[in-house]
């Protein structure tokens, strides 16, 4: 690695407490110390300024600060996300076209859209955490009302989601199960689930805890559960659904992929550096702004993979019991 970058690479790893990274690197083969040369493209299903786009920016930024090299975000809009994978997998596996990995992905290959064999986990970065909140002037007070409400009339009290056959969709039916308290889920924009539900059109909505912090601070919006494993120290009165039995944790996490064939030596030093990014105060405070610091914990490569796997076996089950999967 040029000298130059070595020690901008140096002062990061430095600064995060990783100093250890530094002899990891200079022990790789010439191609991992060669990496990055030129910018790194990662490439994602969302639009621009949202939380995919806003992810690969917040650790982009440290990551030229430790290598000088551009990481930026190419936005792949529609079909499910299988436009953006589709555009990833024919790109060549040199280390400078990355994927932004969600659970988005893992629910296409439950339903039989994509094959995850084809990418190769490196780091997962971000692990959110959602909650069911209703507002204000709901009559629901508490999530055992709403289970008491949807027992006794099993699908009569609807949820705002975003999109049907997604991550909030398959949440949802891991509590249906989980519960036995079904809801229905209604596809929403975000915008548009927000108002509904402001407005009592809806009764209930399902979203992260960052995006609507604002909303549950001003009292427009009341939490009544979080599927997370432990209570948000933010909502210490707000309970989780697993201590009340009901094994929901899934969140919606983040984090960086490669094409399967990708040199070791280049995913390990790009974990390096995505690790180092991480922990630097410069994203830690974008982290902390998005109300993504309570659970988030970087994995590596092998962790990640084995996560994946874990992820895969519970949305297959999920997809199949809402009857989109065989």
């Amino acid at each position: 690695m040029p000298a130059s970058i070595t020690a901008r690479l140096q002062g990061t790893l430095a600064a995060a407490g990783l100093g250890i990274g530094v002899a990891i690197a200079s022990t790789m083969p010439a191609t991992a110390q060669t990496y990055p040369t030129r910018t790194v493209e990662v490439i994602h299903a969302f639009g621009p300024g949202g939380g995919a786009d806003r992810f690969i920016r917040a650790i982009g930024e440290s990551f030229q600060a430790a290598t000088g090299r551009s990481m930026i975000p190419i936005s792949i809009q529609g079909g499910g996300g299988l436009p953006a994978a589709v555009n990833f997998m024919q790109r060549p596996a040199t280390g400078y076209n990355l994927y932004s990995y969600s659970p988005d992905d893992v629910i296409n290959q439950a339903l039989g859209r994509l094959d995850l064999s084809d990418f190769r986990p490196v780091a997962r970065i971000q692990y959110d955490q959602a909650l069911l909140l209703v507002a204000a002037d709901s009559p629901y007070q508490s999530i055992e009302d709403v289970i008491e409400a949807a027992r006794a009339a099993p699908g009569d009290i609807k949820v705002a989601v975003t999109g049907a056959a997604g991550f909030d969709d398959a949440v949802i039916g891991v509590w249906n199960a989980e519960s036995g308290a079904e809801l229905t889920s209604i596809p929403f924009a975000a915008a548009e689930m927000v108002s509904n539900t402001l407005g009592g059109h809806i009764d209930m909505m399902f979203e992260e805890y960052g995006i609507v912090r604002g909303l549950i601070e001003a009292e427009d919006l009341r939490p009544l559960v979080v599927f997370s494993n432990e209570r948000l120290p933010v909502l210490p009165d707000v309970p989780t659904a697993q201590e009340l039995g009901y094994d929901v944790t899934l969140g919606r996490w983040r984090g960086i992929a490669v094409r399967r064939d990708t040199d070791d030596a280049v995913v390990q030093q790009l974990f390096e550096l995505l690790r180092a990014a991480s922990e630097t105060d410069n994203y830690r405070r974008v982290e902390e702004e998005s109300a993504l610091q309570y659970r988030s914990e970087i994995l590596g490569p092998d962790e990640f993979e084995a996560f994946i796997e874990q992820e895969l076996e519970t949305y297959t089950s999920v997809m199949r019991q809402m009857g989109y999967a065989n």
